[in-house]
């Protein structure tokens, strides 16, 4: 499993090259990031390769973050193959609350949130599946 930040962002200009520069200036890397826009703030969602340090440096910052533990999966760049990891979630009523793709020349890489409760229930199934489950990038 993955952990990922969540943090709430004005929508202000600078927003977020300030936060980009204090995990840069940290020499945090980040290996995934998604922008969702509302009308007041956003919400940044990011995979870095230190959570905890990144976490701390953005606190510590004034920044109002969660950590959520989300899924990576790691399928084939082939018609259907998104698809059968959906449909093996579906199938065992695991409600996909949100997700969004990493790039990858390769292989599609895939972040689902699921609900705390199935976390570990989707983990085992999708592992079981032979779908490539990845333990942080």
């Amino acid at each position: 499993m993955i952990k990922q930040l969540s943090v709430f962002v004005e929508d202000k200009m600078g927003e977020l090259t300030r936060i980009t520069s204090l995990l840069s200036d940290n020499n945090i890397s980040i290996k995934s990031i998604n922008l969702i826009d509302s009308s007041d703030f956003g919400l940044l969602r990011i995979i870095a390769d230190d959570y905890k340090k990144a976490s701390d440096i953005l606190s510590k910052n004034g920044f109002s973050l969660t950590i959520a533990d989300v899924l990576g999966v790691e399928i084939e760049n082939r018609a259907g193959s998104f698809n059968d990891v959906v449909k093996i979630l579906s199938e065992n009523e695991i409600n996909i609350e949100y997700l969004y793709t990493v790039d990858s020349d390769t292989y599609g890489i895939f972040i689902f949130k699921v609900s705390r409760r199935d976390l570990k229930k989707a983990y085992d199934l999708l592992k079981q599946s032979n779908i490539k489950v990845l333990d942080g990038f």
